[in-house]
């Protein structure tokens, strides 16, 4: 896969700064055959805002998740099944 084709025929059905979060719609995506990519980011700064946290020594880490565009319903329904 190019990076032409990641960009325009994939879509972002769900962010998570939460590991437990990711897990959980990992194995959810897992669990209906669903096909996706993850997307860490870390929000690592050498001069922290108001905003950062820390646990321990561990930035915490963003995790965005894609899909193909024609799975976006299908992904959209899957996470509406999740508990919050």
């Amino acid at each position: 896969m190019t990076l032409f084709d990641f960009l325009f025929n994939n879509v972002l059905v769900y962010t998570s700064v939460k590991d437990v979060d990711y897990f959980n719609v990992s194995q959810a995506f897992k669990n209906d055959g669903l096909k996706y990519k993850v997307k860490p980011s870390s929000r690592n700064s050498s001069t922290p805002g108001p905003n950062f946290y820390a646990t321990g020594l561990r930035a915490p880490v963003i995790y965005d998740f894609y899909v193909k565009k024609e799975d976006e319903y299908k992904a959209q329904k899957i996470l509406s099944t999740l508990k919050k």
